[in-house]
């Protein structure tokens, strides 16, 4: 599961894998089930892991957005400093810069919140949270990575065509 899938509720554009009770899990509502249990069913969800996974939401939503915005930058990007630059573009390029940096402090922001919350928690829920906010850490410094990237290799090429 990538963070692309985190933040559509569930939805991917691959099929749903079933997991039968004999493999762990419940029948109820498909989450998992503890042995402790012993009827079958997973206790309720408590409102502090609720408000985890919608924050995780909110996240994902925001490093996709983020991963968006630095493939149009990349794709701008590979048009300055050749004949195609044009004023218009160079308007389009800082602004984008602007979006992106805003993008990342928000993630940034949320990150660190979500952190503080994973603090906070029961051992048992944040067990299951604090794998969502690992990989999705994870996402996003690798598009962080992506964006530095493109910036060194806009700098590099700049100094060449001067």
């Amino acid at each position: 599961m990538s963070f692309q899938d985190v933040g559509r509720g569930g939805r991917s554009t691959r099929p749903p894998q079933r997991r039968g009770p004999q493999q762990g899990y419940s029948t109820q509502g498909g989450a998992f089930s503890s042995a402790a249990a012993g009827n079958g069913r997973s206790p309720p969800p408590s409102s502090n892991t609720n408000t985890a996974n919608s924050s995780y939401d909110h996240i994902s939503d925001s490093i996709l957005q983020y991963q968006k915005n630095v493939a149009l930058l990349e794709r701008m990007s590979l048009k300055l400093h050749t004949p195609e630059e044009t004023p218009v573009l160079q308007t389009q390029y800082t602004l984008q810069i602007d979006v992106i940096t805003q993008l990342g402090q928000r993630i940034e922001t949320q990150l660190s919140a979500a952190d503080k919350r994973l603090a906070t928690m029961s051992r048992s829920e944040a067990a299951g949270c604090r794998t969502t906010h690992v990989k999705l850490n994870r996402d996003y410094r690798m598009v962080e990575q992506k964006y530095k990237n493109v910036m060194l290799d806009v700098r590099k090429r700049k100094g060449v065509a001067e």
